[in-house]
């Protein structure tokens, strides 16, 4: 009980993360009653502990309407740092900055301000950063969730999400690889004519008619579309 009253007392500090601080204020009230309800003030301090923990493991950015910086997870910090360079801290990367003013401006230009916006998709090496905005317009606010990712390489296991058959599939992924419809029909044991009804198949399915087409629609509908 004591260390908890400290720490409420410490809570004002200039130096005191600013979730503790707002977290701290709610639960006040409770927490000072009484040292006889020290299992239920275990129990909220477990708890308290528990979302700080999954707080620090999530990259969240909250901004304020002007784009500047309310709070930041360490999670968040770390991930721009690991995909974005000069990063001067706490303000946002220039890059992501100009992509944010972009996003509140479509906002703006929409009378429903639940409107989703696109997401940013920043590749480095063999991961991917994926961020969204989501505007908070209750709290003159809004939110950017970071998550990195594997980026997986293109599979005939992959392509057949896109709901082509395994066959269609195979095809596909040797289109993407550059090959004619004769490299094709002799990596798969069987006629030029046979590799033709796949693709107007895989182009119906699709609804494309280029094989540049068909391979841009997979990349992006897989997510692997670089940019």
């Amino acid at each position: 009980m004591k260390s908890i009253q400290r720490t409420l007392v410490n809570c004002d500090r200039p130096n005191s993360e600013k979730c503790d601080h707002c977290i701290l204020n709610l639960l006040r009230p409770h927490l000072m009653q009484s040292d006889n309800n020290n299992p239920i003030l275990s129990q909220i301090q477990a708890i308290l502990t528990q979302f700080k923990h999954g707080l620090d493991q999530s990259g969240l950015i909250i901004l304020a309407i002007n784009g500047q910086v309310r709070f930041m997870t360490q999670r968040a910090e770390y991930l721009l740092s690991q995909f974005f360079f000069p990063l001067i801290l706490p303000a946002l990367p220039e890059n992501l900055q100009h992509w944010f003013n972009h996003q509140i401006s479509q906002f703006s230009c929409n009378v429903d301000e639940s409107s989703p916006c696109l997401s940013l998709n920043i590749e480095k090496g063999e991961k991917k950063l994926v961020i969204h905005l989501i505007s908070d317009p209750t709290r003159e606010q809004y939110l950017l969730l970071l998550n990195e990712k594997e980026i997986q390489p293109l599979s005939i296991a992959l392509l057949e999400l896109l709901g082509v058959t395994r066959r269609e599939a195979e095809v596909l992924f040797w289109i993407s690889k550059d090959k004619s419809n004769v490299n094709i029909a002799k990596l798969l044991v069987c006629s030029g004519g046979t590799v033709r009804k796949h693709l107007e198949n895989i182009y119906k399915k699709l609804g494309v008619q280029t094989r540049i087409g068909a391979v841009m629609f997979a990349l992006e509908k897989l997510g692997l579309l670089k940019g």
